[in-house]
């Protein structure tokens, strides 16, 4: 009778197990098709995305004289964290967040100092075309940058997204780099630079690829120490791994 009654008991917790396993594989088997379910809430919930941006642009200057322009090979990479808070059940999220951008210039640009004839100190740096042959022409600003966004998405398989933002940062390096038949020179802190550069981002694209652009409101040379009316502006491809979307 013991016997029986131990085999009976072990019965009956293995059945007890399998149906606690059934039940929990019923569970997750209904989250799931909750989460598939074309007006399930959890399709719909807002939710933190798109925090990492990786941007490779095609970076330029407005305004330059004597008709020049720097190459079409002249880049720049962006690197950004933002921080976004969905703004209740909307399309809408607001973002912010901090990184680093570099933005080159690379052509046939002179940068030209005007010495003080009484002092020997530069007072002005303009620009003009270079004439002498040259293999590397680059001019380079490194910045760190806080940016702002108002974001918007689609609720569908493929979302839409646009960003319209503004960023301001920080010059923290400016430098010149030549390679001629004089050979390699680099030099840095170019005279009359503005520390300072703000303006206008906006974002368009489908999942994780966007068309990105960039215009400053502000200007390249401080008032007075440099040439006026050069606007720094970009345009190119961004990228925003799927890192850290949050849970649903």
């Amino acid at each position: 009778m013991k016997i029986k009654r131990i085999v009976a008991m072990l019965g009956f917790k293995r059945s007890f197990s399998l149906l606690l396993l059934l039940s929990t594989a019923a569970l997750f088997a209904q989250k799931d098709q909750k989460d598939q379910d074309e007006f399930s809430i959890y399709a719909y919930k807002p939710m933190p995305q798109d925090r990492i941006l990786l941007e490779l642009n095609h970076t330029g200057w407005l305004g330059m004289p004597h008709g020049l322009k720097e190459k079409a090979t002249t880049g720049g990479f962006n690197f950004y964290l933002y921080f976004d808070h969905p703004i209740g059940n909307s399309h809408f999220s607001f973002a912010w967040g901090a990184g680093m951008s570099s933005h080159n210039i690379h052509g046939p640009i002179n940068l030209v100092y005007h010495v003080d004839s009484m002092n020997g100190s530069i007072n002005f740096t303009s620009i003009e075309r270079r004439k002498e042959p040259y293999k590397v022409n680059r001019i380079g600003f490194k910045l760190v940058e806080v940016p702002v966004e108002l974001r918007f998405r689609t609720w569908t398989n493929y979302q839409f997204k646009a960003m319209l933002g503004f960023k301001a940062g920080y010059v923290v390096q400016t430098f010149r780099k030549i390679f001629d038949k004089d050979g390699k020179i680099k030099s840095y802190d170019i005279y009359g630079t503005n520390p300072l550069r703000y303006g206008i981002t906006l974002r368009l694209g489908w999942e994780q690829l966007h068309l990105t652009g960039f215009y400053a409101l502000s200007e390249v040379f401080q008032k007075g120490k440099g040439q006026k009316g050069i606007i720094p502006i970009s345009f190119g491809i961004a990228y925003t791994p799927r890192i850290g979307l949050g849970s649903k």
